[in-house]
């Protein structure tokens, strides 16, 4: 028979692992964005960027990178405001429904990102082998999904893992804006993504 205190020592050694790799991600977080930090741009800046480019037609908005960077509202509009006046961002009315504003990089911006110091954590990770990369990065993602019931938000994510995708042989369409998708936008971020069930 086995005892309750294997039991509590089992369930101790699952929360300590648990804890170690939350604590290594938050580590590898702040690792990241500290490499932002310093130069001609602050981390938030830096972010901002990055966001942009990678973000959905859909989902290249104030609230959009508030969201995906989890800050406020107000906070987000001031990074995006000060990347404008360096001439790092453009405003555009959205064409869907002329009210929204949306931004799109500049080329300046898009010569600047060639030096992103994000990019050493990307080369670092490009060390696993693709096996493990996959297998790191599906685990990473099913703890993102594991936060997002417990916190009851939605996470942000790729067009191509959207339970909102709809592919007719080849023909992609976004289901929930009801627009068509180039395969090249099933790569990109967006803010309204959904989790597939």
């Amino acid at each position: 028979m086995v005892s309750k205190r294997y039991y509590q020592m089992m369930h101790q050694a699952a929360n300590d692992g648990a804890r170690e790799l939350a604590e290594l991600l938050l580590q590898l977080g702040r690792a990241a964005y500290a490499e932002g930090a310093g130069g001609d741009l602050s981390a938030a800046q830096w972010a901002a960027l990055r966001y942009f480019a990678r973000a959905n037609r859909f989902s290249r908005t104030v609230s959009g990178f508030a969201e995906f960077h989890a800050t406020t509202r107000g906070t987000a509009s001031q990074t995006v405001k000060s990347l404008v006046n360096r001439g790092f961002l453009e405003r555009a009315r959205s064409e869907r429904d002329g009210r929204s504003v949306l931004f799109k990089l500049t080329q300046s911006a898009r010569r600047h990102l060639r030096q992103d110091p994000f990019d050493a954590l990307v080369r670092a990770a490009g060390r696993l082998n693709k096996r493990q990369l996959n297998d790191v990065t599906g685990e990473l993602r099913r703890v993102g999904q594991y936060l997002e019931v417990e916190r009851d938000t939605a996470t942000v994510g790729r067009c191509e893992r959207c339970g909102h995708l709809l592919d007719d042989r080849g023909e992609y369409r976004c289901g929930l804006m009801e627009e068509p998708l180039a395969e090249v936008e099933l790569r990109e971020i967006c803010v309204r993504y959904r989790a597939r069930s």
